[in-house]
């Protein structure tokens, strides 16, 4: 009998120590003590009241008062079926409200409780009507998202309207309401919306923009045009703000990152960091030790993503007749978001996502002045690319303060990592020209490169690093191919081609390139087409004349060649094509049976071979070839 109660003792010892970890556990996974309490959908009730948390100010979070008008359901007339479930119906009201000017873009996310139990985020607005009246996504809906794997597919149509039905008709604004309509872009709707649906769009904060242009930050909208965001840029003058930590990978952590998250905070989701930053702000909806919730509706609508989660410094609310909208900046890097989907963003505090660090350093030799853009950007193909074009606008028109013409020597240094672990290190240098603007032909090998690197079918591979160093002079620096002579008095296969090659800089006395070509020992008796050209083809602009028949190029700009036409067993031999190809400054010679260009003749082994030169090679001239019968 001692015995069993002696093993009882310890049971009940082992048992309170059990719950007295369960319990400190529960109070450090959950920031100022236990997990809030959650207001279901089933228990929720029309007027009903509570309060909201936001911040319109600075840092600190601010209550407003909420009512539930009604509970919706997606009538799923835009056919999305991962969009489902329902959403609820609130009218919002306090100072808070009137000194922000209503629901306004940024608030999303907001948390809003119902007899202090959390019921959802606060996602969009009524738009062009009365700006108290919103939607909230339920708390139960968003907590799916931390459902979802860490590495799934990407989201349904980001730019489908959702559609909310009614049960019994809702009195707003002065008429009965059956149906709203939530979405991004009101505009975009056109006559799509019924009589008795009113439009709401999701309170999204503009993307703000430290460090771009007006012309950069023209391009950026032009390749997001879809994503409709809404770009302000912000005075640089705001302040620097906190280095981003060096990520050795991505499930690294940070000590010392200071932690004040909480719901109501304000959250922003950055693109890129550095001397160009992109950020959207919203707000935090719930957390649960590092795990977060926020934004009540998608980002971009991406699945599952590796954005950088920071603090946010709101500076002003503004008014407006579509709908008030925040103005901020980012502050301490927090975190991660791992998942962009139709019922918000979820991340982890304390995580950080791996960045690619860019450098570009532009030098103008006509101003002898260099200026250098360090930043770092989310490893998104789609975000590279977008914010790499704004960027390279700004960091070369900033420094040779013009557009149009002019001739610049890029220099690249690219490291990328593949999936099976290889690291690849790409260096290339290309001579360019343009008559109107040599920042758009910059911007397209740049970006040409890295579309085919992020959607090559071979190996998924990802950037590491990106360095660009640019000369640029307004000086035109080109040579036009004039004429080409076959000097030979008899060809034979196996032979010798003796080719002159006269060519005009411009502006400058004609000067002749002498080449031997090797003619293939196995060539057939047809007859052969002689080609040089430069990689830019369009000659109608530089007006040349020659008496030998020109093929011109359909575009301006450069030739395509045929390291792109060419099929690769792996990416490195991908890789090796690109380095090697030729370039705007090489003179490129190609043999091919006359009549059928898809023949081609290999000259020592290779399809093609260059003459390196030190100005742009313009033009094309095609010389017929007669074999000799001997």
């Amino acid at each position: 009998m001692e015995y069993s109660l002696r093993r009882a003792e310890v049971r009940s010892l082992l048992w309170c120590r059990l719950l007295v970890l369960l319990a400190v556990f529960a109070v450090i996974g959950s920031p100022g003590g236990a997990a809030e309490e959650m207001l279901l959908l089933r228990d929720l009730k029309v007027g009903m009241k509570g309060f909201g948390k936001t911040v319109i100010h600075g840092r600190d979070i601010e209550t407003f008062n909420v009512e539930v008008m009604g509970i919706l359901s997606n009538n799923k007339i835009n056919e999305n079926v991962l969009i489902s479930g329902k959403s609820i119906l609130v009218r919002v009201a306090g100072k808070v409200i009137d000194d922000a000017g209503g629901i306004a873009a940024g608030m999303s996310g907001s948390p809003i409780y119902i007899n202090n139990k959390l019921i959802g985020g606060l996602s969009s607005g009524w738009v062009m009507t009365d700006h108290t009246v919103g939607l909230v996504t339920p708390i139960e809906e968003m907590l799916e998202i931390w459902d979802y794997p860490l590495m799934t597919g990407r989201s349904a149509d980001p730019d489908a309207p959702v559609r909310w039905s009614c049960s019994e008709p809702i009195r707003m604004g002065g008429r009965e309401i059956r149906g709203i309509v939530e979405c991004d872009d009101p505009a975009a709707l056109g006559r799509d919306v019924a009589p008795d649906e009113a439009v709401f769009m999701r309170a999204a904060a503009p993307v703000v923009i430290q460090g771009l242009c007006e012309k950069a930050i023209d391009a950026l909208n032009g390749r997001n045009k879809n994503r409709k965001f809404k770009m302000v840029p912000v005075p640089a003058s705001v302040g620097p703000l906190p280095s981003l930590p060096t990520i050795p990978n991505q499930a690294s952590g940070a000590s010392g990152i200071s932690d004040p998250l909480e719901p109501g905070s304000a959250i922003g989701v950055q693109l890129a960091r550095g001397d160009i930053n992109l950020t959207t702000l919203g707000t935090l909806t719930y957390r649960d030790g590092k795990r977060i919730l926020a934004f009540a509706h998608p980002f971009m609508k991406k699945g599952n993503v590796s954005f950088l989660m920071t603090g946010a410094h709101v500076y002003h609310c503004f008014s407006s007749v579509e709908m008030p909208f925040k103005i901020g900046a980012p502050t301490d890097v927090l975190g991660i978001i791992t998942q962009d989907r139709e019922k918000g963003i979820a991340g982890e505090v304390g995580r950080f996502p791996v960045m690619i660090p860019i450098q570009i350093d532009v030098t103008d030799k006509d101003l002898k002045r260099t200026r250098s853009i360090n930043f770092q950007i989310v490893r998104d193909p789609e975000v590279l690319t977008s914010v790499l074009e704004s960027t390279l606008v700004q960091s070369i028109e900033g420094v040779i303060d013009r557009g149009g013409e002019g001739t610049a020597l890029m220099g690249i240094a690219l490291e990328c990592t593949g999936s099976s672990g290889q690291k690849y290190n790409l260096r290339r240098e290309n001579l360019f020209y343009s008559r109107d603007d040599i920042v758009g032909s910059l911007i397209e090998e740049v970006t040409g490169l890295f579309d085919t690197l992020t959607g090559n079918e071979l190996e998924e591979v990802w950037p590491t690093r990106l360095m660009l160093k640019i000369e640029v002079e307004k000086r035109r620096r080109t040579m036009t191919v004039e004429k080409v002579e076959v000097k030979n008095t008899s060809i034979t296969p196996g032979g010798m081609l003796e080719v002159w090659v006269s060519m005009r800089p411009y502006r400058e006395k004609s000067v002749v390139r002498k080449v031997r070509l090797p003619i293939p020992l196995e060539i057939g008796k047809e007859n052969l087409t002689l080609t040089v050209y430069g990689l830019t083809m369009n000659r109608s602009e530089e007006g040349v004349s020659s008496d030998t028949p020109v093929k011109e190029g359909g575009k301006a700009g450069r030739e395509k060649t045929r390291f792109e036409e060419t099929a690769h067993d792996t990416f490195e031999s991908t890789i090796r094509s690109w380095v090697s190809a030729p370039r705007n400054s090489d003179l490129v010679f190609q043999l091919a049976v006359e009549g059928d260009e898809s023949k081609k003749v290999k000259i020592d082994g290779r399809e093609f071979l260059t003459e390196p030169t030190s100005l742009v090679v313009l033009g094309r001239v095609d010389s017929t070839i007669t074999l000799s019968e001997d």
